[in-house]
């Protein structure tokens, strides 16, 4: 066993003969607004509902505390390049009506948010249901199997890449391009929120033509200016990996990119 999902983290957690191990990750879920489908052309709307969020409830609740607050953008507060100086954002729901009211939606839309069955992601998608209603926003809620949800992971033939709206499970990575790119280029092959933006993808070029930590985070916290601005994509919260370890196992690093077991000794 791996990890254990945070459904399950509690079950583990409660077993005297087992010790579970927290490290910090860059795995979160994706909660994509299709840029190019109303209401979410409008990049008030997308505005709105990341302001909706709150992501201590999130991470304090939904997470047990178990998880970092994300900021709209990939870049996880585990990623050395991330810039923290770029203020967080936190629930503002003064300021998401005033969005909602300037783009003409005060009496709120309704909208069906599809998503998947797997670990935490009903449950954020329920709160996140809560969160938009004080907002005006009507969302009904699209729960499946994660064989209906991706489909054949192609545009025309995924909910996952055609829903207006949708929250998707991303796994741990070193490092960030994958999640620059793929899910958020203009020609992205997971870009669920069809988000096509030449400015975005001249500074992901930027970014994966650094040569050194210092270029890396300018080019990065660029990256997560204009990703808070637009908001295509909603990022609230970066789970732990959880890793179970039982008490009779010792020397397993503290990493998330796998298991290294060249260190780890068993005693009887």
């Amino acid at each position: 066993l791996d990890a254990i999902p945070l459904d399950v983290s509690q079950v583990v957690l409660g077993n005297p003969d087992i010790t579970v191990l927290r490290v910090a990750s860059t795995a979160h879920r994706q909660l994509h607004m299709r840029c190019d489908m109303a209401p979410f052309t409008d990049k008030r709307v997308r505005q709105a509902l990341a302001l909706c969020i709150d992501r201590s409830q999130l991470v304090d609740g939904l997470c047990r505390g178990m998880a970092a607050t994300g900021n709209d953008s990939p870049f996880a507060p585990a990623f050395p390049v991330t810039d923290k100086s770029v203020p967080q954002r936190t629930k503002d729901l003064a300021k998401a009506k005033q969005l909602m009211e300037a783009a003409g939606l005060a009496n709120g839309f309704d909208m069906t948010l599809t998503t998947l069955r797997y670990s935490d992601i009903p449950g954020y998608a329920q709160l996140f249901q809560n969160f938009a209603k004080e907002i005006g926003a009507r969302i009904s809620l699209n729960i499946e199997d994660q064989d209906k949800y991706y489909g054949k992971a192609v545009f025309g033939q995924s909910d996952w890449l055609d829903s207006p709206l949708g929250i998707t499970d991303y796994a741990h990575r070193s490092v960030p391009n994958v999640f620059l790119k793929s899910p958020l280029v203009s020609d992205g092959p997971w870009n669920a929120a069809h988000f096509k933006n030449a400015t975005y993808d001249g500074m992901v070029n930027s970014y994966l033509k650094a040569l050194d930590l210092y270029a890396q985070r300018k080019a990065a916290s660029d990256i997560q200016k204009l990703l808070l601005d637009e908001t295509p994509v909603i990022f609230s919260y970066f789970p732990d990996l959880l890793v179970p370890v039982r008490k009779n196992v010792s020397g397993l690093p503290p990493i998330a990119a796998g298991l290294l077991l060249d260190r780890v000794s068993v005693t009887s």
